[in-house]
């Protein structure tokens, strides 16, 4: 599915493919892996070098189980008594010391050392004289004792965020540690066309070597056009050792050799002293690239890292160790993106990671703990129809913080045998009739009221007494979710529908008709871009209660389908839609939804709501669910108005707790962490296009910076009291009936009639 090119969406790209600081040496420590030894963890045979590393270590696990009872690498989260943002070199010497270098801001250079593994930090003192006045480092490495550095111009265009442009200028700080002394280096390098110099041109990447050679990826051009060289140097030396051309890369030198990596699945060893091709590697790097990746050439053994954890393995890959396991770990957070693995020594890694939440770089020490159990104690199994961003962020939290836990995430449409939504509920029903389901359910997409009723969730009551009555969380949405007095349903975060345009056109839409009339309008421009699929699910979601009779009025087990409801929003659904295509531009072509994959879970994943669009003139309107603090930001910043499209109706991950789970005591403490204040934090701090919702905790939810908040965003909170239709099984049969009308190949009544036995027909089985 195509998703909306938000701003805060592209900086997320960005931050994932832009290029890692250069990997540097590392020391060898001469002692084999603890984790092997003490662990009893298995080598395990690779059958082949790119298999898919979630097998490997499925294998591992069954070969590894009841084999060691003691011996883990614990995870520790190291406050960092400095703030980076850009990551340059780390370097851990033989003697043990590790050495990092970082900027903190554009134009500064700092350099800072560990003496015990990584636990604490003092800085060095280095002098940035030398730099250029409004000039920041590009690239720069460690050698023996000597730093190298590659700087540029920063570009006055603050939409270039001050990168670096111009002809680069490189500089060799020698005996760092004894009175450091800095000079300029002539490099040979071809000379730039002027259309080079606005990007930038040198060395993006440079390297120094312990016997005093320089290595760099150098580029010039952009975009197309760019062309990428692996260059070696020798101060003091005219011309070049010798230089090779390649595709966009990036290289990491140890010892003897470069790796040079491509981005095309293997990495490449070269001999540094020549360039000559060595062999290639298949290091299944992921995203992550060289960054991922640690060496020790003495021992001759290579460190990598994934999601799915630390491995250590021999220079060929034949022989591969998982060291920390990423399921109990936070490598299974979404939100992270590594920027450095270093391997200390046997018992320690310190892996440097960025969160789409902050600027500033994160420090994960993972030291080896012999008298940890080599497994946890307990196991929690958590269920979920669908993949969840926001769930696999809680998981990964709760696995960090409860090492104690084994906390296992079953999706249910992950089973390669399951093809629809039904056939993974029917699968589930028969686990939790037969007392072996799982023992915390999401229950977004899931027939929660039916299992309330059949005795098959938990009442939370007691457990949720102080959101329910207020005190924590917001009572309404609590008890919108309760059904016949008992909280078989748990709230965990929010959104609701709005729409976002001009104040003198947004309130006076309340219906359906009038968002059709203000929609046939618009002028000149695309109302909004949700149209097809994507605004057929939003308008029946929010609008269900019109078709769904029961009010109140009629006992719920007497509810039934309102034909003529779905008549009148089927009818002005296509007649919106109609009026969109009308206004198509290549812009809105742009937005159109593809196909999804029935893993992809529309509903809690929509965050089509972009003010800026507005703003830019894309669109006369918007229409979707305010998911985040920022967008209710973005709307007054930018003088726009709101109005909340369905009142009473707002979306939601909720959670229940399976009534014959015998972990209740461990699932009572996941939902409790996952109400708790610090979890509800993830919703605030900035991780938008990945983290989406309002916190339901009330004190999380009142620490919005914005006094507007309380003014008009908590007011329109505490009226919500009525769930959104968001069942896939209902949706997909709409859909089904649905597409052939707004295709034109269907009449309204055929289309009604076929939607409104299928209801009937789900509303019977339920």
């Amino acid at each position: 599915m195509k998703k909306k090119c938000s701003s805060a969406q592209l900086l997320l790209l960005i931050v994932i493919f832009v290029f890692t600081a250069a990997c540097s040496p590392v020391g060898g420590s001469g002692r084999e892996s603890q984790g092997a030894k003490e662990g009893g963890q298995k080598l395990e045979r690779m059958a082949e070098n790119g298999r898919e590393e979630d097998g490997s270590r499925q294998e591992l696990a069954e070969q590894t189980e009841g084999k060691a009872d003691k011996g883990r690498y614990r995870e520790e989260k190291v406050d960092l008594p400095f703030s980076a943002n850009r990551l340059f070199d780390v370097q851990c010497r033989e003697d043990g010391t590790v050495h990092i270098l970082f900027e903190c801001e554009p134009g500064s250079f700092h350099y800072w050392q560990s003496g015990d593994g990584g636990s604490s930090w003092e800085q060095k003192q280095l002098s940035t004289e030398w730099l250029p006045q409004g000039y920041r480092v590009v690239s720069a490495s460690f050698g023996e004792e000597d730093i190298v550095v590659s700087a540029g111009k920063m570009s006055e265009d603050s939409l270039d965020e001050e990168h670096a442009v111009g002809e680069y200028t490189y500089f060799q700080i020698e005996d760092v540690q004894d009175g450091a002394q800095v000079h300029t280096l002539l490099l040979p390098l071809p000379q730039p066309r002027e259309e080079n110099l606005q990007s930038g041109y040198g060395l993006r990447q440079i390297l120094l070597s312990g016997d005093g050679k320089i290595y760099g990826v150098f580029e010039s051009g952009e975009d197309q056009s760019a062309e990428f060289e692996v260059f070696c140097f020798a101060p003091g030396q005219d011309g070049v050792l010798w230089q090779q051309k390649t595709n966009v890369a990036e290289i990491a030198l140890y010892e003897d050799k470069i790796y040079l990596n491509e981005y095309g699945g293997a990495v490449v060893v070269l001999d540094a002293e020549s360039g000559e091709k060595l062999e290639e590697l298949a290091i299944p790097l992921e995203a992550n690239f060289l960054s991922s990746m640690d060496i020790n050439a003495k021992e001759e053994k290579i460190f990598y890292c994934n999601r799915t954890g630390i491995y250590g393995t021999d220079n060929q890959i034949t022989l591969t160790e998982l060291l920390v396991d990423g399921n109990l770990s936070s490598f299974s957070d979404i939100s992270y993106d590594i920027k450095r693995l270093c391997h200390v020594d046997a018992n320690v890694f310190l892996l440097f990671v960025q969160s789409a939440a902050r600027e500033e770089i994160e420090l994960l020490r993972y030291e080896f703990d012999k008298e940890m159990p080599s497994q946890p104690e307990h196991e929690l199994v958590v269920y979920s129809l669908k993949e969840n961003y926001v769930l696999d962020k809680m998981i990964s939290d709760f696995r960090s913080s409860h090492p104690e836990v084994r906390l296992i995430h079953e999706v249910g449409m992950d089973d390669t045998a399951v093809k629809e939504e039904a056939d993974a509920i029917s699968i589930l029903n028969t686990e939790m009739m037969a007392g072996d389901g799982p023992d915390v359910l999401i229950l977004n997409g899931l027939p929660w009221e039916s299992y309330g009723k059949k005795g098959i969730l938990k009442d939370l009551q007691g457990d949720l007494a102080s959101y329910i009555s207020g005190e924590d969380g917001f009572a309404n949405i609590f008890q919108a979710y309760q059904t016949d007095g008992a909280q078989y349903a748990a709230p965990i975060s929010f959104k609701f529908p709005v729409l976002v345009g001009a104040k003198e056109t947004v309130p006076h839409i309340e219906s359906p008709s009038d968002l059709l009339t203000a929609v046939e309008r618009t002028e000149g421009l695309p109302a909004f871009f949700r149209q097809d699929q994507r605004l057929l699910r939003y308008m029946f979601s929010i609008y269900w209660p019109d078709i769904q009779k029961g009010d109140g009025a009629v006992p719920k087990e007497d509810e039934t389908i309102s034909k003529e409801g779905l008549r009148e929003l089927l009818e002005t659904v296509g007649k919106i839609n109609d009026r969109l295509k009308e206004t198509e531009n290549e812009i809105s072509l742009f937005f159109q939804e593809e196909e999804t994959d029935n893993s992809y879970d529309v509903f809690a994943n929509d965050n089509n709501l972009d003010v800026s669009n507005i703003t830019y003139g894309n669109v006369a309107m918007d229409l979707g669910y305010l998911s985040s603090l920022h967008d209710f930001e973005d709307i007054v910043r930018e003088d726009c108005s709101y109005e909340v499209a369905a009142r009473g109706v707002f979306s939601a991950l909720i959670a229940g707790i399976n009534s014959e789970s015998q972990k209740q005591e461990f699932a009572r403490e996941f939902l409790q962490f996952m109400l708790s204040e610090e979890e509800q934090k993830i919703f605030m701090d900035g991780m938008y296009a990945v983290i989406m919702g309002l916190p339901v905790n009330k004190a999380v939810f009142a620490e919005a910076p914005s006094g507007l908040v309380k003014e008009k965003l908590e007011d329109d909170v505490t009226n919500l009291t009525t769930p959104a239709m968001e069942n896939t099984v209902v949706m997909d049969a709409i859909q089904n009936g649905a597409d052939g009308y707004l295709a034109g190949e269907k009449s309204l009544e055929a289309a009604v009639e076929e939607i409104y036995k299928a209801l009937e027909l789900w509303m019977y089985e339920k």
